[in-house]
Formats: structure tokens, sequence, C-alpha cells
């Protein structure tokens, strides 16, 4: 290993067996001997743990940090790693990506201008997945997901200068001297950690550049019950968010304003015609709407497996609407993922 490495990376990990991959392609990456890498949370599989201790054992700039939290799991376990980093830009990946074998010299582009801050990149979906995890990884890659899917593609290949919800977790990275001034992570927030510290970056002053070539694939949720469980969590973030300070983004409430049309239409129709034919039309015109994102989507893949997120699209939307609805009258309920036993 280099003595000098200039990159740390930082890999919170529930201990799923895709950790042997994110760490054997970082392994293959350019530049290896000059990262810096951290993988945080106690993994309860013996062979995964087994496979993690020879991977350190032939190369000692893989560290792991037997850690774990009773709540906020996550952004405690990414404020241990960056802690514990050596270098001076630390990037955060999760423990189901592969990384490009140029992704660190992407990453870490960026930051040769002092204005930014933080880097992100896109987290594409990779083509060796069962049919569940791509249908799941394309609905949120669709233009059904209004300007988050912008997160999951690769795009213009020039990097630019994007707004905090830009930034997509799996595949970021910060300045040191940013986070010691955020203070790290906050606890009380999962999913959505990394937005709440990309809102107060760029309120301070520092820049988010998206920069497409820095490229990861991402494998999505292999369930369709962990895809609902997934969605659900981003849609009571979203409130979280809000009730923290951040910008209020219309989009983002479209799905809230979907669900409560659909019950207060359903219990109108039954009282009066007018109701169910207004209700019919809804349906009818978000029907349509959501064939054209199948449709487009298609056209991007070429696959035509693919036009079935027309049925994941509504439950993609009526989960994240629920979710908001639920943060707002039950608020704070803990959405960490808990790890594998």
């Amino acid at each position: 290993m280099s003595a000098h490495p200039d990159l740390s990376i930082i890999i919170p990990t529930l201990g799923r067996p895709i950790l042997l991959q994110t760490l054997q392609s970082l392994v293959r990456a350019e530049g290896f001997d000059r990262l810096d890498i951290i993988v945080t949370g106690r993994i309860a599989d013996e062979a995964i743990c087994n496979a993690v201790r020879e991977l350190s054992a032939a190369h000692p700039n893989i560290r792991h940090l037997e850690v774990s939290f009773p709540r906020g799991d996550s952004s405690e376990k990414k404020n241990a790693g960056w802690r514990a980093a050596k270098c001076d830009l630390i990037a955060f990946i999760d423990d189901d990506v592969v990384v490009a074998r140029n992704w660190p010299e992407k990453i870490r582009a960026p930051f040769q201008r002092p204005e930014v801050g933080l880097v992100s990149g896109p987290g594409l979906v990779p083509d060796d997945i069962a049919l569940m995890a791509r249908l799941a990884g394309n609905a949120l890659a669709s233009k059904a997901a209004g300007y988050v899917a912008a997160r999951y593609l690769a795009g213009n290949p020039e990097p630019r200068e994007i707004r905090w919800s830009g930034l997509i977790g799996c595949n970021m990275a910060y300045r040191r001297a940013v986070l010691k001034r955020l203070g790290g992570f906050d606890p009380a927030f999962w999913p959505g950690e990394e937005m709440i510290a990309a809102f107060q970056a760029t309120r301070l002053g520092h820049k988010l550049i998206f920069q497409p070539d820095a490229i990861l694939y991402h494998y999505p949720r292999s369930s369709f019950a962990r895809f609902c469980r997934q969605i659900y969590g981003y849609g009571a973030t979203r409130i979280r968010l809000v009730r923290a300070g951040v910008t209020v983004e219309a989009t983002t409430i479209i799905p809230a304003i979907g669900v409560l049309a659909l019950v207060v239409l359903g219990i109108a129709a039954v009282f009066c015609r007018w109701a169910g034919l207004l209700l019919l039309a809804g349906l009818v015109i978000y029907a349509l709407a959501d064939l054209w994102a199948a449709i487009a989507k298609y056209r991007e893949t070429r696959r035509r497996a693919d036009l079935l997120i027309f049925f994941l699209i509504p439950i993609m939307h009526f989960s994240y609407g629920l979710a908001e609805w639920v943060e707002l009258v039950r608020p704070g309920k803990d959405l960490s993922a808990p790890p594998l036993r």
C-alpha cells in the first residue's frame, strides 16, 4: 500500500454477502494502493466475516470496524468510519455496490476546485440481477420517479452542480473539513442522513457536484417486500426532512396528494355519482401516464420485461405517499434496517 492514501472509502455494512463483491471491485480498481478502505459494522455470518479478515490480511489498506448502534445505526456507522479515516477526501458507498475500475479517480476529480465540498455519482442498475431487482431499479430510474431518476442514470458526461436533493447516498464523497463542520451525519435520519447533510452543506456555501463518470452499480432490493419498505422509508424521511427545515420541493408531496384524493374520492363515490366519475377519470389519466413512463424506460433498455414496471410504479407512488401521511400523524418511527442474523 502507498504510504500516502488520497481517498478514504467508508462502507457501512449489514453483513450482506454482496459486501465481498463490493470489496473485490475496489481491489480491482485503478489506484487501489492509494485507497484507505474501512468497513464499519458487525458481521454476524462467520463465513463473510472470515472472508473480510482474509482480505484485510492480504491488503492492509482494508480495515474492519466491528461497531453497531441501537439507534441511527446507518448514520453512526458512517460517523465511526470517517472519524477513523486517514484522508481528507472521504467517500461513502453501500455494501451492495460494485464500483467501476476508474471510480476512485472520477469521484476525486471535482475536488480539484476548492469550492466543491461534496460529490455524488450515479448508481446504475446492473445486468446480472433477478427480475424483481431489475424492476425495482428501473422503476426508480424511470420518469415516474421525477428528478430522483437522475441519480440512477449516467446521462451527460459533463460534471454539473446540483441541488442537495440530487445526491445519492450509495455514491458520495465529502471533504473531511465539511463533515467536521456539520458534526457528521444525524442519527435521527434513516434513510435520509445523507440528504440532511447535503442540504446543510450546500446552505453553508459548499458546492455539490454530480459526476456522471463516477459510476458504480447498485444492486436494488431483490424482493417485493423489501422494495416497498425502501420506498416507504423514503416517503417518511421526506416529511422528516421538511420538519427539519429543508426546502420543500413540490413534486415530492404529489404522492401524498394522490393517496388523499384516492381515499376521499373513493369514500365520496359511495354517495355521489360525480365523485365516482372524477375518481375514474383520475385513474385513467394516471394509468396513461404510468404507461408512458413504462414505455419510455423500455425504449431505453430494449428489454420487454421492463414494461412490467407499469405495475410497480403505482405501488411505488402509493408506498411513498402513504408513508408521508403516517409520518405526519405518527412521527418518529425508527426506520433503521436491522442487522442480519
